[in-house]
Formats: structure tokens, sequence, C-alpha cells
């Protein structure tokens, strides 16, 4: 068990940087295509004889650039700082899943549907907390055994 959660924890915080990696490099990868296709539709436009209708092509085309290249890649790295372990991941959502429910449990009709996914939630979060205590006693067990046998016998 003491090497198989670090090794458990540290594929799920590598697969979850790599994960965000891939998806930093498919957004600047689609600003990149994004910024050579309006060079390509400016030149386009450019070579058109007509000077009301290039204007008002050019016009929409900054337009629609700006919009587009208005998002920023670097909102994907949100909450940089919280922790990337998987019981922490799995507080978190209950806590997120009891919120949507408080929400819900304010529609007519829908109080019902809101216990129950309220009652759902509590057992989910009661049970990773019982997960986490047998955990933590099964390392504290085995560290209270080891001092066990290191000390010296009368």
């Amino acid at each position: 068990m003491p090497i198989y959660l670090p090794l458990f924890w540290l594929a799920y915080t590598s697969n979850k940087k790599t994960n965000l990696s891939k998806r930093l490099v498919e957004e600047y990868s689609h600003k990149e295509v994004l910024s050579k296709t309006v060079e390509g539709l400016s030149r386009q436009i450019d070579e058109i004889d007509n000077e009301d209708i290039s204007s008002e092509l050019r016009i929409k085309l900054i337009y629609n650039i700006l919009s587009a290249s208005s998002e920023n890649p670097g909102k994907l790295i949100t909450d940089y700082n919280k922790a990337d372990h998987p019981i922490i991941d799995a507080m978190d959502k209950s806590a997120q899943l009891a919120t949507a429910v408080d929400k819900l449990s304010g529609i007519p009709g829908l109080s019902k549907v809101s216990k129950m996914m309220d009652a759902r939630a509590r057992h989910i979060l009661k049970e990773k907390s019982l997960k986490v205590e047998e955990g933590l006693a099964t390392l504290q067990g085995k560290g209270e055994s080891a001092s066990k046998e290191k000390a010296p016998t009368a």
C-alpha cells in the first residue's frame, strides 16, 4: 500500500498535467492556423478591384479575427495552486455537487430530486471519508508495528 499510493498519485498528477499541456498546444496551434488564414484572406481581399467591397470585407475580417483570438489559452490553467491529489479532487467535486443540489432545491417540483441527490452526495462523501480514515489507520498501524519490532525486550 505505501508503494502503490505514491505511484497512483504520481500517475494521476502526470496524466492531469499531460492533458493540460496537450490542450494548450492545441489552443496555440489553432491560433497559428487562424493567423495564417487571416494572412491569406487579407491578400485575397487586397486583390479585389471594388474598393467598397474590399474595405467592408477587411472590416469584417478584422472583427472576426479579434473575436476569435481574444480568448487567452492561459484560461485553461485555472487554480494552478490547488493540490493535484485525487482525494482532494473528489472532495471538491462533492462540494460542487452539494452547491448544485442547494440551487436545485429552490426550483418548485425538484425538491424531491434535490433531496435524493443530496443524500447521494452525502453518502459518497461519507464513503470517501471512511476510505481515507482506513488508509490512515493502516499506515499508522504499520508505523506502530514497526516501532514495536525495533523496541528492545527486557
